[in-house]
């Protein structure tokens, strides 16, 4: 009867817990990030296609961006630092985030935004988000249209 017993439970923990705690975070991230993402929709747009004013994008639109495609460091640099304007093309600049998203909210947000626009099905974890916020912790400069072509010319598709 205790064996029963035991191997009942053993069998209802698998049909419960979930298969790993990565796709949980996962799960999690996207569900956080979709909140988010409303700080993001004003110029991105709700639907990815970019938002425009004045028959204008104001920023880039998530679908096939190569930003969303390749280097999630890059993302992250670019959301907490901002990006120099590209006024021949867009609308304005974007302003960093770095004190409006804390680590778990950069990490949601990159999840959503590179699930939902990038082709991926992964992760950005919270540790992700902090190594990257501390390895640029000292720039002050907005990501400069130089540097963002670099980045797509060195890319590599995943």
């Amino acid at each position: 009867m205790k064996r029963f017993i035991a191997f009942t439970l053993v069998l209802m923990s698998l049909l419960i817990l979930p298969p790993s705690v990565k796709a949980d975070d996962r799960a999690k991230a996207m569900r956080h990030g979709r909140m988010k993402k409303m700080t993001c929709a004003g110029c991105h747009g709700m639907t990815g296609k970019g938002a425009q004013r004045n028959g204008k994008l104001v920023a880039p639109a998530y679908e096939d961006s190569s930003i969303l495609k390749h280097d999630p460091e890059m993302l992250a640099l670019i959301i907490l630092k901002g990006i120099e304007p590209d006024l021949g093309t867009y609308g304005g600049a974007m302003v960093g985030l770095e004190k409006v998203y804390d680590d778990h909210a950069l990490a949601s947000v990159m999840t959503y935004v590179r699930n939902k626009w990038g082709g991926h099905d992964d992760y950005i974890s919270d540790g992700q988000a902090a190594a990257w916020r501390e390895k640029y912790a000292e720039r002050t400069a907005p990501v400069t249209q130089a540097e963002l072509e670099e980045s797509r010319n060195s890319a590599s598709p995943d």
